[in-house]
């Protein structure tokens, strides 16, 4: 194993002159304490030791002390700026136990239980963002699907991006344009679930800054314009044990697939506040734009919650579209992989797959109308109990505080779910 002493001497000898430990709060954002190289050397070691009063719910003002810990496997060099600094991801310790307040160790924790089991989950996902200008945010271009006219404004800064996921040791990966203007998608690599969401931490701070450079922003708020397609997170799930996939096929889905499914399914409602949890989730939860609303699974069916792709009768994972790019990446998969592995191992059966448009059936069950009801589903359901108690306790009350503050500033949902506000713009463009 690699220790961490050792990785600090390979930055250094790479020329890295800052390190950036990162620390992700409840709500998926990276908090990030800024050493030059020469004095991080210790911190490779001994640690981070922070006031976790400071971000929110991660420990009381009286009980402030903890220490942030490098995890050795997630370290990622910016070399959009120049190579000069790295991104290393820790995990909180309060006291000689992991934090639960921190998303990571939530993430390793339900890892951990599914893996005791004899599983190994794989992930991989497709996040879909927006190119705009300003606030509130204007497009960059009128392109559409797979488009391939090179007049487009916004391609210069997806390209460098793409460029920069390989240098940094994000991966290679492929995107294209989107079905909405000024909307891309990228794919990226699969893996470890926990180093998954590593990458998207650190693609979202490469994108914010590679924009920046050309005076845009790149943003993955769920619905920055009404009237069009928003951005999902498309996450793709498979379980292999003892080295075979588990949900390979042809054809027909596996015994085991069709139980994860149903396991997905029968926890999606009360997943809905992780998976999707901000207000503006659920301006993009509306038939008709390629967001799920109905709580049913199809083979090769992009109208329904979980899609199974099917590429020339080919069969190895099923794809969940109901989570969008604002969802904190840790926390989403401990609920999904959680949900999956209760699917598998009560051998749980799902309804038969639709092969219709999915957007408006009826009889049967759709996505919460908005972030105040997934709360309370969540609060009520059998995922929250899955999950560390106090994590639950700190993450609705953040939850419910951000409901109230959009209710009592901006309105009724019913007078405003249709137009997408000041507020949200204010609170999500530039943040998510």
């Amino acid at each position: 194993m690699v220790e961490g002493r050792d990785i600090w001497r390979i930055l250094k000898g790479a020329g890295v002159k800052y390190v950036k430990f990162v620390i992700i709060d409840l709500f998926g954002r990276p908090r990030v304490d800024i050493m030059p190289i020469d004095m991080s050397a210790d911190a490779f070691t001994d640690g981070i030791p922070y006031d976790g009063s400071s971000i929110p719910a991660y420990a009381t003002v009286n009980k402030s002390d903890v220490v942030a810990f490098v995890d050795p496997g997630s370290i990622f060099v910016e070399t959009w700026n120049d190579g000069k600094t790295a991104l290393v991801f820790t995990h909180t310790y309060d006291g000689s136990a992991p934090s639960m307040m921190d998303p990571r160790n939530v993430l390793a924790d339900a890892l951990k239980k599914v893996k005791s089991a004899g599983y190994t989950p794989i992930i991989g996902g497709e996040l879909e963002f927006f190119v705009v200008r300003g606030n509130p945010p204007s497009l960059m271009d009128k392109g559409v699907y797979f488009e391939g006219l090179p007049n487009m404004m916004s391609i210069d800064v997806v390209g460098e991006l793409l460029h920069h996921m390989e240098r940094s040791g994000i991966g290679l990966s492929k995107t294209h344009h989107e079905v909405a203007p000024s909307q891309y998608e990228i794919n990226l690599p699969h893996g470890d679930p926990l180093r998954v969401a590593d990458t998207i931490v650190a693609l979202k701070i490469m994108s914010k800054a590679i924009a920046q450079k050309h005076g845009t922003i790149i943003t993955f708020m769920p619905k920055p314009f009404w009237g069009m397609n928003g951005s999902g997170a498309h996450i793709h799930v498979s379980f292999w044990k003892d080295g075979k996939n588990l949900f390979a096929s042809v054809k027909e889905p596996t015994d085991e697939l069709k139980a994860a499914v149903a396991g997905i399914l029968e926890h999606a409602i009360e997943a809905s506040a992780i998976v999707a949890p901000t207000v503006n989730s659920y301006k993009r939860l509306v038939p008709h734009y390629e967001a799920p609303t109905r709580v049913v699974w199809g083979i090769g069916n992009r109208s329904a919650m979980v899609r199974i792709p099917y590429y020339g009768g080919k069969i190895n994972r099923f794809e969940y579209r109901h989570p969008d790019p604002s969802m904190n990446p840790y926390l989403g998969f401990a609920a999904i992989v959680l949900a999956a592995y209760r699917g598998m191992s009560q051998k749980l059966v799902p309804p038969t797959p639709i092969g219709e448009v999915a957007y408006e059936l009826e009889g049967v069950r759709e996505t919460p109308r908005h972030l105040g009801e997934a709360l309370k589903y969540f609060a009520e359901g059998r995922l929250a109990s899955e999950l560390p108690s106090e994590f639950v306790k700190e993450y609705m009350a953040l939850k419910e505080k951000e409901w109230s503050e959009y209710t009592s500033t901006v309105g009724s949902w019913e007078s405003t779910w249709n137009t997408i506000t000041p507020w949200e713009y204010d609170r999500y463009l530039e943040v998510y």
